[in-house]
């Protein structure tokens, strides 16, 4: 019986059965080329070697499979557990795709930097060392997110999301797999609740990929100091109600209130955190800045229609284009004189371009006046015929 390239099964360009070389290790599987073995090495180590296999394989084998990983040990040695949302363990994993499979960093030296206390570090090193537009989104979440990483596999008391479930009066008894299930059964008001207590537990804080960066008001924080002060003030906040207490209050826009009857009030001198957790309504400025501060999302990808209205993006015609704008954007949220309020008005009276320009410099060019352009103000409704 003739014997098939287990790598590429016939399928390579320059595939030549008379030129299959048997395995080494395991005497049993053929490939065609040294190539073939290399880049099938990823999967073939489970049957050749398996008493060799650690986690960073088992975490290669998820990249090669664009999925997340299912293995406990390799969860906990790379944070994912502690990635809790769908969406941190989206980019957690896309980072380990970009790391390994496109960077090209083999497992065995992925297994090294985690055993010897240098994961962190080193990711940052090999990201470095590409350019920027070619990071992706996944490695500016990493850098406001490398707790997850660097407190991986780290002992902890209690599991985040037990903890979280404890909280809320959960069985303590009952498997973090169970704990998912029962809160994704939950209505939407409860599992985001449930996943803030679960990140505010575990010292961290919202990310902006994160819908509840805008829903729990962190999208009006300007630095990361005000993040971590809003942080502590959610913590004493649910340390000192019921979980029942928090969700009445985020349901009904209440937040800020049930803050001050727990004799912690937050303070809100611009007013833009009342605005965001006062009602059903936000202003589409808040997206914006959701959508960039993200680095390097952009092109208009996932942005908001009200967003891509309002500010201009839909006057883009390239991405060039659509990348100027949002630098634009980006440096006036960056600027301790930019107010995410004046730029709603200023948007609202079709007057982008000359409050932007009392921000930001550098938009003398005629192509930004072109870009902020908007169909406000809207004429008025004339109903007397």
């Amino acid at each position: 019986m003739a014997e098939t390239c287990l790598g590429c099964h016939k399928f390579s360009f320059d595939y030549d059965e008379t030129k299959l070389k048997r395995c080494s290790g395991c005497k049993k599987a053929y490939y065609c080329s040294e190539a073939c073995q290399d880049n099938h090495w990823v999967f073939h180590k489970f049957d050749c070697q398996p008493d060799r296999i650690n986690t960073a394989d088992r975490l290669a084998m998820a990249v090669y499979e664009d999925m997340l990983p299912g293995h406990p040990q390799t969860c906990e040695d790379y944070g994912f557990d502690r990635a809790i949302t769908p969406e941190a363990q989206s980019k957690l994993i896309g980072l380990y795709i970009g790391l390994i499979k496109i960077l090209g960093i083999p497992p065995r030296t992925v297994h090294k930097w985690r055993i010897h206390g240098v994961l962190v570090d080193k990711i940052k090193e090999t990201y470095n060392k590409v350019p920027e537009a070619a990071r992706a989104e996944y490695y500016p979440w990493f850098l406001e997110n490398e707790h997850i990483i660097a407190l991986a596999g780290q002992p902890r008391t209690t599991d985040m999301m037990v903890r979280a479930w404890i909280f809320i009066e959960g069985s303590d008894s009952e498997s973090r797999e169970e704990i998912i299930a029962a809160i994704e059964r939950k209505p939407k008001d409860v599992k985001d609740c449930f996943y803030l207590c679960a990140i505010i537990l575990s010292k961290g804080y919202p990310d902006p990929a994160m819908d509840m960066w805008v829903d729990f008001g962190f999208a009006s924080c300007t630095s990361e100091d005000e993040e971590k002060r809003l942080c502590a003030r959610y913590y004493r906040l649910i340390e000192a109600c019921t979980f029942k207490e928090f969700c009445d209050a985020y349901r009904d826009h209440r937040l800020l209130s049930l803050f001050r009857s727990k004799g912690l009030p937050v303070d809100d001198g611009r007013g833009h955190l009342g605005g965001l957790l006062g009602g059903d309504w936000k202003k589409s400025v808040w997206f914006l800045k959701q959508n960039v501060v993200q680095d390097p999302i952009a092109e208009g990808f996932g942005m908001a229609p009200a967003v891509m209205v309002d500010y201009g993006f839909f006057n883009c015609e390239t991405d060039s284009e659509r990348q100027q704008l949002r630098r634009a954007y980006k440096a006036f949220f960056d600027s301790p004189h930019g107010d995410p309020s004046a730029l709603h008005e200023a948007a609202i009276k079709g007057n982008i371009h000359g409050y932007l320009s009392t921000v930001v410099q550098g938009l003398e060019n005629p192509v930004f006046r072109r870009l902020m352009e908007n169909p406000y103000p809207l004429p008025e409704y004339d109903d007397s015929d």
